[in-house]
């Protein structure tokens, strides 16, 4: 089945609103009210539901086959949400959407030296080795290229030259230092909440 551009830019949306309105699925989300803050009908936003793979039980929205409560992304201090066990880039979102200290811990696919990244929406607080990058498809970030993106399984090196095969395979992609990637994010959430109707 393929997706139109219209889908894929209508889910992106939902899939943003939903990762805030669930904080970042500790709290299911009514459907109409994930509706409501998308600018979508109910029934619209129960077909995008589906689409994504969100969990849509009697009328409640989980962005996950199961509800995720903070119990099991606490790590690794108290009070710091965890971003999954292969240190997605999805963290830069997590931080954004939640407004909460975010840690990811990941391994380097090349050299196998262990990275690990601590950051707030607004800042990076902790990359070690400091020269790790994030390898990412460079979409512009206009709307009509944002699916990739909020899939967000994009991986850390330990440093640019690390990357340089992940750079061959990926032809379009671009390798970004931690706090760029950052920036990128927030300009990815800009363009997800920039039409007027959607008012997250």
């Amino acid at each position: 089945m393929t997706t139109s551009q219209t889908d894929r830019v209508a889910a992106a949306r939902l899939a943003w609103a939903a990762l805030k309105l669930t904080r970042a699925g500790r709290h299911p989300v009514g459907v109409d009210r994930l509706a409501a803050t998308v600018g979508v009908t109910a029934a619209e936003a129960r077909r995008l539901v589906e689409l994504i793979g969100f969990t849509l039980h009697r009328d409640l929205v989980s962005t996950g086959p199961a509800p995720r409560g903070a119990h099991h992304r606490l790590q690794p201090a108290e009070g710091t949400l965890g971003a999954g066990p292969d240190g997605t880039v999805d963290m830069f979102l997590l931080a954004i959407a939640t407004g909460e200290r975010v840690h990811a811990a990941a391994v380097c696919p090349v050299t196998g030296t262990p990275i690990h990244i601590e950051l707030v929406p607004r800042g990076i607080l902790l990359v070690d080795p400091p020269a790790a990058v994030v390898a990412a498809v460079d979409l512009g970030f206009g709307l009509d290229g944002v699916e990739p993106v909020a899939c967000a399984g994009q991986p850390f090196f330990a440093s640019a030259s690390a990357a340089a095969s992940w750079l061959v395979a990926n032809p379009g992609g671009r390798i970004y230092q931690v706090a760029a990637y950052l920036a990128q994010a927030h300009r990815l959430v800009s363009a997800l909440e920039a039409r007027p109707k959607y008012v997250l």
